[in-house]
């Protein structure tokens, strides 16, 4: 039978690779964006100089500039803490909080 270490690692590995896998797409989506946009403004300006530009503009939270991952090792342990007590808990109780 699995052990909780095990299936948090499990989790966590998925949950790594999904984190990656979206930030990484909707960092080469606006990119995608950002290229036809100036594209458009190119033809635009060929066709009619009165034509407005195209301007793309994105949330704050969509931010793809370098990050810098620094590692605190005590927030990465409280996470993994909070992580696998809820976890737990999941598996222990059902929807209505009784145990199982």
């Amino acid at each position: 039978m699995l052990n909780i270490p095990k299936v948090m690692i499990f989790f966590f590995i998925i949950l790594s690779t999904i984190m990656f896998w979206t930030t990484s797409n909707v960092c080469r989506y606006n990119f995608t964006i950002e290229k036809k946009t100036n594209q458009l403004n190119i033809i635009a300006a060929e066709i009619d100089a009165s034509i407005p530009m195209a301007k793309v503009y994105y949330f704050k939270e969509l931010n793809c500039n370098k990050v810098d991952l620094s590692w605190d090792y005590e927030r990465v342990v409280k996470n993994f803490q909070v992580l696998s007590v809820l976890i737990y808990q999941e598996f222990t109780t059902d929807i209505r909080g009784d145990p199982n």
